[in-house]
């Protein structure tokens, strides 16, 4: 999902996590940002709140770096982790399986995160008989890298959708008017933003 300030993305990873884990056992899901402080400071917050608010948040324990299920037999296979990616480690992101079950792995300001980190996350992906669900989201700031290509060169692997923030309800349509007229329509800070 590309798209301009203010749509929902955040609290849309809330329910996917939420739903993800409510609905398989031994689900396994990693969860990463832009930066180590978009995740610590947004978010993961964003993503907790919704499990906080669920009919079922008893289920959990909701921790700053992970969210894991308070069943002692499942606390280790039963889980959703917050990683900080970096370019130079991509191990973080090598080994998650979860044959048979559920892996969900899920990318904020998507833009921001380098290519080799999207390369060993692939690996993910061999999993046979396993619902893998990848999902990334951000505003298009970059006009090379993965999040651009699954636009371009990798549209076919991704269903990928663009949302305008003048088109969704809930955005501040006065500030984006005043941006289109300080800007101009056409300017690169008004279609990223």
């Amino acid at each position: 999902v590309s798209s301009g300030h203010g749509i929902g993305k955040s609290a849309f990873m809330g329910m996917v996590c939420n739903w993800a884990m409510s609905v398989c056992e031994d689900c396994k899901g990693v969860v990463t940002a832009g930066t180590g402080t978009q995740l610590s400071t947004k978010t993961v917050p964003e993503i907790s709140k919704w499990f906080k608010l669920s009919y079922n948040g008893d289920w959990f324990d909701v921790r700053a770096t992970s969210i894991r299920s308070l069943d002692k037999q499942h606390e280790l296979s039963w889980r959703i982790d917050f990683v900080t990616w970096s370019a130079h480690n991509t191990d973080a992101f090598a080994g998650l399986h979860n044959k048979l079950k559920l892996i969900l792995l899920i990318y904020d300001e998507a833009s921001a995160i380098e290519d080799p980190v999207w390369d060993v996350s692939e690996g993910a992906l061999t999993d046979e008989e396993t619902i893998i669900i990848w999902l990334a989201f951000g505003n298009p700031t970059k006009n090379t890298g993965r999040f651009r290509e699954c636009f371009g060169n990798l549209k076919n692997s991704w269903k990928t959708y663009q949302i305008d923030s003048r088109n969704v309800e809930g955005t501040n349509k006065e500030q984006i008017a005043t941006w289109i007229q300080d800007y101009g329509e056409d300017s690169d800070f008004v279609r990223v933003r």
